[in-house]
């Protein structure tokens, strides 16, 4: 049940901020990231460095309300956002992933999540920052091709 309120929780926030006139802007940003949730879910299942619970069938439900739900709307938000510099991209990555590992550590300590093997809060907190750093690389890449070809 947690995750699915969190799942609701996101799209309402989604509703309310984002900027759905650069739906086509953003659009590969939202999917480079539920892909990359779908890569790093196979890596959980096969290495089992994290696991989830909570939910019928937490092995495939919650990995799928995730890389379906929140991660794409983080990406859209935190994209559509973006400043015009790397180093101000990189102190915006470190700001937005604070949340990030806030919400892992309630999600750990509620017991809707554990970690396994050398996995830790610090594991993640360095895979959040690679992962909104590669949002920004690949939304910035692309983006000319979008902006004013509507």
């Amino acid at each position: 049940m947690y995750f699915m309120g969190v799942f609701f929780l996101c799209w309402i926030w989604f509703l309310w901020k984002a900027d759905k006139g650069r739906v086509k802007e953003l659009y590969g940003a939202v999917i480079y990231t539920s892909f990359l949730g779908l890569l790093t879910d196979l890596i959980m299942v096969h290495y089992k460095l994290w696991s989830y619970s909570g939910l019928p069938q937490a092995l495939y439900t919650v990995p799928l309300t995730l890389d379906f739900g929140i991660y794409p709307v983080v990406a859209y938000l935190f994209a559509q956002t973006l400043p015009p510099t790397w180093g101000k991209i990189l102190r915006k990555t470190l700001l937005c992933a604070l949340p990030s590992i806030l919400f892992e550590f309630i999600t750990l300590r509620t017991g809707n999540m554990e970690h396994h093997e050398w996995w830790n809060l610090w594991c993640s907190f360095g895979s959040d920052i690679l992962i909104y750093m590669s949002i920004a690389a690949v939304y910035r890449f692309y983006r000319s091709a979008y902006v004013g070809n509507y």
